[in-house]
């Protein structure tokens, strides 16, 4: 492969003031960066300490990863966007500034779900889609929304941010999370919630909060198969563990004796039975909220690890992205559906791309 790659540097208000090509036009001297599922990631990039670019970084200042492979007939796009958080400068036989960039979700982590415990719809809700929960959150935390006026604790809206309208997609739950962190709120709903979000860039300092329906990215598991017959598998180690599988949950709710109430949650073909303590639970929905997470606990563990390679028919940015699901066979026998959780890229300094995706459970 033989991609090629730009950072474009906006100011804190999305003004375009530098684009940065490799070491051989004056730009960054090195270029590494992680993009992740319902995480924030980092980019993290050298400039020499005396080039013209090194003078333009500010504080939360925008950089944009743009990306193009004209060999797989990939045009320029935009694989990441980060925002500058840290700055260090070292100095040996050249100067060198290394800038550390977190992803946009970072935005999200600034800020708190900062209204009191049993706020209905903002910091209490019951039996709720959880799209709709994420998308409430998002928009009265860091959305327009977020206002002291309509009860927040503190202004808290970000210039720029949107929110996707509502579809009601997701799960039905009930959560409580008065003065949790949002983003790591938003990390353990779409934990159980039936889908991913990210925050989306749509214009150069302009980002809209959007959930997705199963995952992140697409069902590329028809299309999309790394196995070692097909050359873009190596080094591969699989692992089926049933142990300490549980998938039958009884739920212990409110109540005493033959009136305690009891939920049965299952899932798979283990029938190896436990309980959950749920007696702070009043609702139904919040009682299987806790026999799903019991559920997720006890699953079948199988781990899949392989190192991924890119061949001409599997190529990051034209074949597979970030999010989705894709086939990973081992021999004849086992096939099993993996979801790209995050991919790291790294440009070494001879100008060789490394792509390296990383695979979770679906």
């Amino acid at each position: 492969m033989a991609a090629t790659y730009q950072l474009r540097l906006r100011s804190a208000t999305g003004t375009l003031l530098a684009i940065l090509a490799g070491e051989a036009d004056g730009g960054f001297l090195s270029l590494t960066y992680t993009k992740a599922v319902n995480a924030a990631g980092l980019l993290v990039f050298e400039l020499n300490a005396d080039s013209a670019a090194a003078a333009l970084l500010v504080h939360r200042g925008i950089l944009e990863v743009w990306r193009a492979d004209a060999e797989a007939g990939i045009d320029w796009y935009r694989d990441f966007t980060g925002l500058i958080l840290r700055r260090s400068w070292t100095v040996s036989d050249v100067g060198r500034v290394t800038v550390y960039c977190p992803g946009l979700l970072w935005l999200l982590g600034t800020r708190h779900v900062l209204w009191p415990a049993g706020t209905a719809n903002r910091s209490e809700f019951t039996s709720a889609k959880a799209e709709t929960i994420a998308k409430t959150l998002v928009s009265y935390n860091v959305g327009a929304s977020a206002t002291t006026g309509n009860g927040r604790s503190r202004n808290g809206a970000i210039t720029g941010l949107t929110v996707q309208a509502d579809a009601a997609g997701g799960n039905t739950l009930d959560l409580y999370c008065a003065w949790d962190n949002l983003l790591e709120a938003l990390q353990g709903l779409a934990a159980v919630g039936g889908g991913d979000f990210d925050l989306v860039q749509t214009g150069n300092a302009a980002f809209d909060y959007r959930w997705y329906a199963g995952q992140l990215g697409t069902d590329r598991t028809a299309t999309v198969i790394f196995a070692l017959e097909r050359g873009n598998m190596a080094e591969a180690e699989y692992d089926d563990d049933r142990q300490g599988e549980t998938n039958v949950v009884a739920v212990l709710g409110q109540g005493e004796g033959a009136s305690r109430a009891v939920v049965i949650r299952t899932a798979g073909d283990a029938d190896v039975e436990t309980t959950a303590d749920a007696r702070n639970e009043a609702t139904t929905a919040a009682l299987n909220a806790v026999g799903d997470r019991r559920l997720a606990e006890g699953a079948r563990r199988q781990t899949f690890e392989f190192d991924a390679m890119q061949t001409p028919a599997c190529v990051y940015g034209l074949h597979f992205f970030l999010g989705d699901l894709v086939t990973a066979r081992l021999g004849t026998v086992i096939e099993v559906t993996r979801k790209i959780v995050a991919v790291n890229v790294t440009l070494e300094e001879n100008g060789r791309e490394v792509i390296e995706p990383e695979f979770g459970a679906p």
